[in-house]
């Protein structure tokens, strides 16, 4: 399906901030619960392994949703096929490569392979004009902004 002029793509928007934080939250807060009762012999009732499930989720929610939410990145670039070639060897530096039939809609998919590629996530780049718009975790886009910075694209 190729868009038309009322039908623009649209980059995919992962979790936010509130249901990453959710997410790492509740896994941390569980293993650190149950591993306070059988390290510390200390049984649920008492309610001090769910003091430290609660304190440990709290750290890892932050923690997990300051570095695993999704969000988006906007960039100029005066001239596409430079710039896509640019993002694709610095991205290749990164250990991604594109997907080429992820889509037909004109948004780019960048994955890595093997087992690192599922847990990791994909990057999704839209080239409209002189913007190129890109989504994935934050951690992904602020390391992929410093190496577009070195190669002095801003």
């Amino acid at each position: 399906m190729t868009p038309t002029p009322d039908d623009t793509p649209t980059l995919p928007q992962g979790p936010g901030f509130g249901l990453t934080f959710l997410y790492y939250f509740v896994g941390t807060a569980l293993v650190t619960t149950l591993m306070a009762t059988q390290t510390l012999g200390i049984g649920l009732e008492t309610g001090q392994p769910n003091q430290f499930g609660l304190l440990f989720g709290v750290i890892g929610g932050l923690v997990g949703a300051s570095l695993n939410r999704s969000s988006t990145l906007a960039l100029t670039c005066p001239n596409q096929k430079t710039f896509r070639k640019q993002l694709t060897n610095i991205l290749a530096d990164m250990g991604y490569s594109e997907v080429s039939d992820a889509r037909d809609d004109g948004i780019l998919v960048y994955q890595r392979t093997g087992l690192s590629g599922r847990f990791s996530g994909k990057i999704y780049v839209l080239i409209e004009g002189k913007t190129a718009n890109l989504s994935s975790r934050t951690s992904h886009l602020r390391r992929l902004r410093q190496q577009l910075e070195k190669a002095g694209i801003r």
